[in-house]
């Protein structure tokens, strides 16, 4: 149910402090409510050093602030944008100039607020109300409110310009996802493609834990800004909870008239057989899995024809970058957080560094962001290494420290990492195993048919119970993996051979 409490004079004040400043990030007290407004919209709030830096220091004072109770992460400009990641153009630039230092220093200020955000003490509710790409992503997915709007783009799109998928998204996209996403098939898919999702398709795959339409977004911030943590009690589930709440009331039914997830059950299935990144060797072998997809006969004409596609498209990728996002996906998603945002330290350094005179990793970073971001060309970027030439020593290299170069990450508020977020599946969607291991007698009461699973995850299941779009997502997922009766209606598992 939406909650009209539109405060005119609240939004006047709002307006005049972010617009009194021409700072490229805003502080803002509202309430109990810390609002952190990113105030860069001639770069679509593209992340630099002085932000990052200003954003993880003004977190840690407000860490220890009893009169702040929740953070808000937002943008000045939406909802054209929230972050439409990091400055890499200004990072190649550094490269090129052989100020290396610069580029690191970038990276560590970044990473060091994605590990600050995943484990910091109090609610943060980021509204991700516009384009939402690489370092905005890194902004959004580490918090437990992740709200969406009609206006949402959401991304990783690393794979065009030669880097690979940081921020500590091959971390999060394993864990995170609702379908299709077993042995993270999902997120490597998203990660390699670089699809940009929709505000929608973000939240019923998990990437946002909610909808909210953008008319209401002032207003949802306004109501945060009333809540209490009683008795100074900023961690704990009650509060959350309050908040969830809070944000469940300004969520209205998503879209009608339009197809809300792009995918069919027919392209899930080509998705969950070729992406498993828990078995995948190498690209290679994702190359070959698609090929024998796309010519095989008994596989329907829409597989085919979408494998073919896919193939297509990875060809215009990064060769080196696609190896580097299949092995960080192998990795951090069995690694704790802190692991996980470190690799990334440890590979952007080596990124910039593969550009110093005398190295021989085959990366192309510097050259595709001039080509795509600084001379702004339309025409793909024509990668020169293929496949072959990063050899396993190299890509070993290209993710592992270098005793050459110490890097860390800045001292964090907490000194906490956990192996999956404590507090995400609280809030979001179901994911599809649990909805299958429901349907096909995984509840207390077994239920037959379709529309008993549906009600039990709409009316019952704690954190779905009340969310919007929960039937779309549980009858996908029924129709991707399981058969009726055509008499009875009860639910069996599917035959997909």
């Amino acid at each position: 149910m939406l909650r009209s409490i539109t405060k005119a004079s609240c939004r006047r004040q709002f307006s005049a402090s972010t617009m009194s400043s021409n700072k490229p990030v805003l502080f803002n007290v509202q309430d109990t409510a810390r609002v952190v407004s990113l105030n860069r919209p001639n770069k679509l709030n593209a992340l630099n050093t002085e932000m990052t830096s200003l954003v993880f220091e003004t977190l840690k004072e407000y860490a220890k602030s009893d009169s702040a109770h929740l953070i808000v992460v937002k943008s000045v400009n939406f909802p054209r944008s929230l972050c439409a990641g990091g400055d890499v153009a200004a990072v190649a630039n550094f490269n090129k100039a052989g100020q290396y230092d610069q580029s690191i220093a970038f990276f560590q200020h970044e990473y060091s607020v994605n590990f600050q955000l995943a484990t910091y003490g109090k609610p943060i509710v980021a509204f991700m109300d516009g384009i939402t790409m690489g370092g905005g992503v890194g902004l959004s997915i580490h918090n437990p409110f992740r709200v969406a709007t009609e206006y949402t783009k959401l991304a990783m799109p690393e794979m065009d310009i030669g880097f690979f998928p940081d921020v500590a998204s091959t971390f999060a996209l394993p864990r995170l996802l609702t379908l299709c996403n077993e042995n993270a098939q999902l997120a490597l898919y998203l990660i390699l493609t670089g699809e940009v999702l929709t505000g929608e398709e973000a939240y019923l795959l998990g990437v946002a834990s909610h909808y909210v339409p953008h008319e209401s977004i002032e207003d949802l911030q306004n109501r945060l800004g009333e809540l209490v943590a009683r008795d100074g009690r900023f961690n704990d589930e009650s509060f959350y909870d309050t908040v969830n709440q809070a944000i469940d009331e300004f969520s209205t039914p998503l879209p009608s008239g339009k197809q809300l997830l792009r995918y069919t059950v027919d392209q899930l299935r080509v998705i969950e057989t070729c992406f498993d990144a828990y078995s995948l060797a190498s690209i290679q072998q994702l190359f070959e899995s698609l090929e024998r997809v796309a010519s095989d006969a008994s596989k329907s004409e829409e597989a085919r024809k979408f494998a073919q596609f896919v193939l297509q498209r990875l060809s215009t990728k990064s060769p080196t970058s696609m190896q580097v996002a299949l092995r960080l996906v192998r990795e951090n998603c069995r690694d704790n957080l802190e692991n996980a945002v470190k690799r990334d330290l440890y590979t952007a350094a080596n990124f910039a560094l593969a550009s110093q005179q005398g190295s021989t990793l085959p990366v192309e970073f510097n050259e595709a962001v001039t080509h795509k971001l600084i001379n702004k060309r339309r025409d793909p970027y024509f990668w020169r290494y293929k496949l072959g030439d990063l050899s396993p020593s190299q890509l070993t290299a290209l993710v592992s420290p270098k005793p050459s170069v110490p890097i860390s990450l800045l001292r964090n508020t907490r000194n906490i990492t956990y192996k999956d977020y404590p507090r995400h599946h609280r809030y979001q969607l179901p994911k599809e195993q649990q909805i299958v291991e429901y349907a096909l007698g995984g509840g207390e009461q077994k239920p037959s048919t379709r529309r008993q699973v549906a009600e039990y995850f709409t009316n019952s299941y704690g954190p779905s119970k009340g969310k919007v779009g929960t039937d779309i997502l549980v009858n996908l997922v029924l129709t991707k993996n399981c058969q009726e009766d055509p008499i009875t209606g009860h639910l069996t598992p599917l035959n997909k051979s």
